[in-house]
């Protein structure tokens, strides 16, 4: 393995959605008997983190430290799962936090905490958050599908997609092989809660089908993914006004926007999108931003195919870095330039980064 700050790029990009060479999901059995519990591992991190050289260990990073998941499972209903590990942007200071199986996991404003999906035994997927360091897992939700939770500015509340009332054992049973949850009539509409999981409401529109919502800086509006129910490969990025309820389309081709995140002033939307229209399997992606306020813009190519292209970008604290999916776990500039390789190991496959702040120590 290697962990390093520089290197070679990898070419073949997945979607958001997608896995590479992962393997299909165990069946799942919930004993009746208890609560669901999280579907996990025996917490022994693999070889690759534990002979992985480290320097400056225990050193915070004061660029902040990235949070990505190892994929390794390719779950029918929920796409994909992962184990999840942090390291600080130069390369250093690697970690697992969880062998649990998890999605898209997001780092609260202040640093502290992280919020993710959950896979449960009893075949659900929930919210949840736990520390920093992997410690102090808490269920936020307790039933149906519930995923890709993000944070408010302030700590406070999180929103969600959720479908609280979906018959769990239905689905599993009506799609064991493929996603057919539009086949089922599934809606999964944004929802919100507070941090602790209390006053959870629904938040957009009850008939839709939306996934990967993500606040705006200034807590007044949320960027997200709406999947067409006629066609579940057409993606469109949305923008919903919470004090309104309006939405706007931000970006809609047959190229499958996908996983959007705001810049950290508020103006763009960051994205990665499929290259090639209609290619099967294993996707061509490349990164771009368009502006958040003008539909009909063109986007900017930040990293095309043609230099190696990158999928499930996300911006650094202070927006002057992406950090992206590039076989392994890459950086850039926020103009694409400077690509650096953090970490590359044989079938690791890291994927879903954040980025986030170090958190200021406690008085």
């Amino acid at each position: 393995m290697q962990v390093r700050s520089k290197g070679a790029v990898g070419a073949l990009m997945i979607l958001g959605i997608s896995v590479l060479g992962a393997a299909p999901v165990a069946a799942v059995s919930h004993t009746p008997a208890g609560p669901p519990a999280p579907v996990c591992g025996d917490g022994v991190p693999p070889p690759w983190v534990t002979t992985a050289s480290h320097p400056n260990d225990g050193v915070p990073d004061p660029a902040g430290r990235i949070v990505f998941g190892r994929s390794i499972t390719k779950d029918p209903t929920f796409g994909q799962l992962t184990t999840l590990y942090a390291i600080d942007p130069d390369g250093s200071d690697l970690t697992m936090l969880t062998d649990c199986q998890v999605e898209y996991p997001h780092i609260s404003p202040d640093g502290t905490r992280i919020a993710l999906g959950i896979r449960m035994d009893d075949g659900s997927m929930q919210v949840a958050t736990m520390a920093i360091d992997g410690s102090d897992l808490r269920i936020l939700t307790t039933s149906g599908y519930n995923e890709y939770p993000d944070w408010s500015p302030d700590g406070t509340w999180l929103v969600y997609s959720g479908a609280p009332d979906a018959d769990v054992a239905a689905i599993d049973r009506e799609c064991p092989i493929n996603d057919c949850l539009l086949t089922l009539g599934l809606k999964e509409p944004l929802r919100r809660m507070s941090a602790d999981g209390s006053d959870d409401r629904l938040l957009g529109d009850p008939e839709a089908l939306d996934f990967y919502p993500r606040i705006s800086p200034d807590g007044m509006a949320v960027v997200f993914n709406r999947i067409d129910p006629s066609n579940q490969d057409w993606h469109t990025i949305m923008i919903r006004e919470l004090a309104t309820g309006d939405e706007r389309v931000v970006t809609a081709n047959d190229r499958e926007p996908a996983l959007p995140q705001w810049s950290p002033d508020g103006r763009s939307i960051l994205y990665a999108t499929v290259h090639a229209p209609g290619r099967p399997a294993d996707i061509w992606m490349q990164v771009e931003t368009v502006p958040a306020d003008d539909p009909t813009a063109a986007p900017t190519v930040l990293r095309p195919v043609a230099e190696g292209g990158g999928s499930q970008p996300g911006y650094s604290p202070n927006g002057s870095r992406i950090v992206f999916f590039c076989g392994g776990l890459c950086t850039m500039a926020a103009d694409g330039s400077g690509v650096q390789e953090i970490i590359s190991a044989p079938g690791l496959v890291p994927v879903q980064p954040n980025w986030g702040i170090v958190p200021k120590p406690a008085d």
